[in-house]
């Protein structure tokens, strides 16, 4: 019988955006490289390129490639998008679990630049505006897994989340946003506690935890109950500690042409490994894996792999 799972978070529609106009250099306010455009100017595109995205669509996307009985709950809004959204899980057997939104469903607009990397706008609308009385909990009952990643900064929900999977000895898998970092860890030690699986990477779980080294916050989330903790740390590869044993996974060398949604096609692909009883070794592979070949296309699930794909394509290139 197939593995459910059900991913819960955000869903947006995409727009992918590439032209010679834009400029870039080294940031004179924070680390990194700004993206520059001159103002008052109007410039051509070059590349346009249409989609659909957010870390649950996305992810329902890879577990149903996968083989899991796959499930999604996302709050969408009263609007075109989220039409278009419906029918596309629609047609990939995916089982919506819709929360009814006064927000328009979110949308984002991504600028890709060389080898590559991007910059994307959000408006997050509904995926922050969850009307929580409007869950049907009781379709997650059945569930083996409950993927979450980012939905906002509501910690009720969260927490009823962590204990709802407690209750129900569901396993609880975790890739925390941005907003949901921002509550801060001390906040968040219940949720964490429930972990079957917490993945980040590796600004993110230095920046959450407080910690100077990636190894000390992996230890750090550990000790608070997540039982592996996964880093990614992009052309480096990865890592996972599981409170006994570090284990490490070099990236595959393949062309990059868009990394949008590489790190929900790794989590995608590390979790079905461990539903499948595979090693943590093994599933840092089928992670990689599967992280490497959506980064070959554009858009953020269009290289998504089957399990047999991703075992198929360690032996290629891994």
């Amino acid at each position: 019988m197939k593995s459910r799972i059900v991913s819960i978070g955000s869903a947006t529609e995409d727009i992918f955006v590439k032209t010679d106009e834009f400029h870039f250099r080294k940031s004179k306010s924070s680390k990194g490289t700004d993206l520059c455009l001159k103002l008052g100017k109007k410039f051509d595109i070059e590349e346009i390129h249409f989609d659909y995205g957010g870390g649950a669509l996305n992810t329902s996307l890879g577990f149903k490639k996968m083989g899991f009985n796959a499930n999604v709950l996302i709050s969408l809004g009263n609007d075109s998008t989220a039409r278009k959204i419906e029918k596309i899980l629609k047609i990939e057997g995916i089982n919506l679990i819709a929360v009814p939104s006064e927000k328009e469903t979110g949308f984002s607009v991504i600028f890709r630049k060389p080898k590559g990397d991007r910059t994307i706008m959000t408006y997050r609308g509904a995926n922050n505006h969850w009307q929580e009385k409007k869950i049907n909990w009781n379709a997650l009952k059945k569930m083996n897994w409950i993927y979450v990643s980012s939905f906002g900064s509501n910690i009720s929900l969260l927490e009823k989340i962590a204990g709802f999977c407690k209750k129900n000895k569901i396993n609880l898998a975790f890739n925390p946003g941005a907003s949901q970092r921002k509550i801060g860890l001390e906040k968040l030690k219940k949720v964490v506690k429930e972990c079957k699986v917490i993945i980040l990477n590796k600004e993110e779980i230095t920046e959450w935890t407080k910690k100077k080294n990636e190894m000390d916050a992996m230890r750090e989330l550990n000790e608070l109950g997540a039982k592996i903790v996964v880093v990614t740390d992009g052309r480096k590869g990865s890592y996972a500690f599981n409170g006994k044993k570090v284990f490490r996974q070099k990236a595959m060398e393949v062309e990059r042409i868009d990394v949008t949604g590489a790190g929900d096609a790794f989590s995608v692909g590390f979790v079905s490994a461990i539903d499948k009883k595979k090693n943590i070794q093994q599933a840092l592979k089928i992670g990689t894996a599967n992280a490497c070949s959506v980064i070959r296309r554009i858009g953020a699930h269009n290289g998504i792999l089957s399990f047999n794909g991703a075992e198929n394509f360690v032996k290629k290139y891994g």
